[in-house]
């Protein structure tokens, strides 16, 4: 199976795409000092070449009349720089090259020759070519040399400048990857910079859409749902009125109806935080109620309130309410078997928590809206309501299923 390879950053894009501007400006400013540097060096050498041959006709000039004809080194323990110095009618000392008739500058046999005639004499002065590459190569790699540092500072410099430059834009990733699913609310679009505003404002735009058109979904199922409520009841007195075998079949399907109709209203309340008060709320009085509420004959609930009398929290009484109806529900239509209830007091730093569970044929919690489990008879809104009410209480919801035991911890 193939692996999907991870996006490229920006920073490193930018990076990249700098250093090999800079890489190739260099290299190109490298080449253009080398062949500079060769030339003038060549120069240098060439104008040692003439001091030398110069400065040695002057001397022999000045003085014994007697020339004996040699060839030394200009420097010690050096053959890469001779001297020839030529008598005519006598032998003339060997040398490495062939020399022309006329005096100037000449290159034979890997040798750059200068050859100066005077009045009795001829001087021939001559680097090894070898000799002036190594030269000029060791003058090129103390260049390179010196240039690292200046790289490397270079380097670190762009890291920093990108680094800064790329800094709004982290920012506002940062503030869109923090975000909750359900938080729509405007990305804010002062001080950032001018090539991100097109970015944030059509992100704001965006947000601003889906928010109403979440507002239209909310408004219409409440009027939908509250408008359901009228002829449902009205359909129910009528049954009830006629009796019958037909209108006692017909009445549990319409009580499904109207719990359905109850939690459309109570799913729209809840995403738009309607009725949501500060409280306070008595947990263990709220669970009491409701589990005196749903018991019904076959349905076998246990109740642990941690022996406490009281636990006071900081939600509305009436979302509490809906929140819990709804996870006994949800247990006692899907589960097999007892369902227990237990209330766990503050401890450890973490806050008082509702725990529900009981034995389940299914091998996993729906958590997407609107979605029903297997064999459910049911809409799917339970959940739905459940994580819209918690997120507006602050409250955190754990479902797992572990060795056919549902749970839901719901911690305040």
């Amino acid at each position: 199976m193939t692996q999907r390879r991870a996006p490229r950053s920006i920073r490193n894009r930018l990076m990249r795409a700098v250093l090999g501007v800079v890489a190739l400006g260099w290299l190109g400013t490298v080449a253009m000092t080398v062949l500079f540097l060769d030339r003038e060096m060549s120069e240098g050498f060439d104008e040692e070449l003439e001091l030398v041959a110069e400065t040695t006709l002057v001397a022999l000039e000045t003085g014994a009349d007697h020339i004996v004809p040699r060839l030394v080194a200009v420097t010690a323990k050096e053959n890469d720089r001779l001297l020839r110095i030529i008598r005519p009618g006598v032998p003339e000392p060997q040398v490495p090259w062939v020399s022309p008739a006329e005096d100037g500058y000449f290159d034979s046999m890997g040798w750059r020759v200068l050859r100066r005639t005077g009045d009795h004499e001829v001087v021939e002065v001559a680097h090894n070519r070898n000799w002036r590459h190594r030269e000029m190569g060791e003058a090129a790699v103390s260049l390179l040399v010196l240039v690292v540092p200046v790289v490397g500072l270079l380097i670190w410099g762009l890291r920093r400048a990108l680094a800064r430059a790329l800094r709004p834009l982290d920012a506002l990733a940062g503030a869109i990857a923090g975000r909750s699913p359900d938080d729509l609310s405007p990305v804010p679009e002062t001080g950032l910079p001018r090539e991100l505003h097109p970015l944030a404002h059509g992100l704001n735009s965006y947000l601003a859409r889906i928010d109403d058109l979440r507002a239209i979904e909310r408004r219409f199922v409440a009027n939908a749902a509250h408008e359901l409520r009228t002829p449902i009841a009205a359909i129910r007195a009528r049954l009830e009125l006629g009796g019958g075998a037909g209108a006692e079949a017909a009445l549990p399907m319409l009580d499904d109806l109207t719990r359905r109709v109850e939690r459309l209203l109570q799913l729209s309340r809840s995403e738009a935080g309607l009725g949501l008060g500060r409280g306070p709320a008595d947990l263990v009085q709220v669970v009491r109620l409701l589990v005196e509420e749903a018991r019904r004959p076959g349905a076998v609930i246990r109740f642990d309130d941690g022996d406490l009398e009281r636990l006071s929290l900081p939600v509305d009484a009436d979302a509490l309410a809906i929140l819990i109806r709804n996870l006994l529900e949800n247990a006692l239509e899907h589960g097999t078997g007892a369902v227990r209830v237990v209330i766990r007091p503050p401890a450890d730093g973490a806050g008082p928590a509702l725990m529900i569970e009981n034995p389940t044929a299914q091998t996993g919690f729906v958590e997407e809206a609107f979605r029903k489990g297997p064999g459910s008879r049911g809409l799917g809104l339970g959940l739905s309501i459940v994580a819209a009410l918690a997120a507006a209480m602050g409250a955190r919801v754990e479902k797992t299923i572990r060795a056919g035991q549902a749970r839901v911890v719901v911690t305040f």
